[in-house]
């Protein structure tokens, strides 16, 4: 029902996102509360509810819409004339680019999250999984990717996302947005030496 509202949508349901999304992104998602993001938002919890069932189906909303954003992003750059190579160092950029929005507390709530949040990350991965493993397929069908069975890409992607998640190697880093960077430069480009294209 509150997702059939959400679709046709209102200022006020726009504000309350928009807020919400400034204040998950500066401060993190638990220090923020309903009252904070109606508040700042000049919106009554009544109209809250009347969009959302929480905090967690909100931030749930925010992030399908990164993620659309994200695909739409991909769906762009798979187009483009370019090299493969090229294509993989633009979606690197592109996310880059929306991780270093983020806040550090609120790539670590994301990181070590709770019990609250752990279901619903859980969620979001598994949902956007199917759609970028049809996207290395297509590259594999194209010759723009390595054939390899997609249950051995799958468990080196979450072995490298293991990676992201260790602190003893994030340490290592001056943030962890560099850390990100480089295990998607290794995903994606390997050990070898970056050559410029002619």
């Amino acid at each position: 029902m509150k997702s059939a509202k959400r679709k046709q949508g209102s200022k006020k349901m726009e504000r309350i996102i928009e807020t919400a999304t400034e204040l998950f992104v500066q401060h993190g998602i638990k220090r923020i509360t309903v009252e904070e993001i109606c508040r700042t938002a000049g919106a009554s919890k009544m109209t809250f509810y009347k969009y959302f069932d929480n905090k967690i189906d909100l931030l749930r909303h925010i992030w399908e819409r990164w993620f659309d954003e994200g695909y739409r992003a991909l769906e762009e750059i798979d187009a483009m004339d370019i090299s493969f190579a090229e294509k993989m160092r633009r979606l690197i950029e592109w996310k880059m680019n929306l991780v270093s929005s983020l806040s550090p507390q609120f790539l670590e709530e994301i990181i070590h999250t709770s019990p609250e949040l752990a279901a619903f990350i859980g969620e979001m991965k598994d949902k956007n999984l199917s759609r970028f493993m049809a996207f290395v397929e297509k590259a594999q069908e194209r010759g723009d990717m390595r054939r390899m069975s997609p249950e051995f890409f799958l468990a080196v992607m979450n072995k490298m996302t293991e990676i992201i998640y260790d602190d003893s190697i994030a340490r290592h880093y001056e943030d962890r947005l560099e850390m990100i960077r480089d295990v998607h430069n290794f995903l994606f480009f390997g050990i070898l030496p970056v050559r410029e294209e002619k």
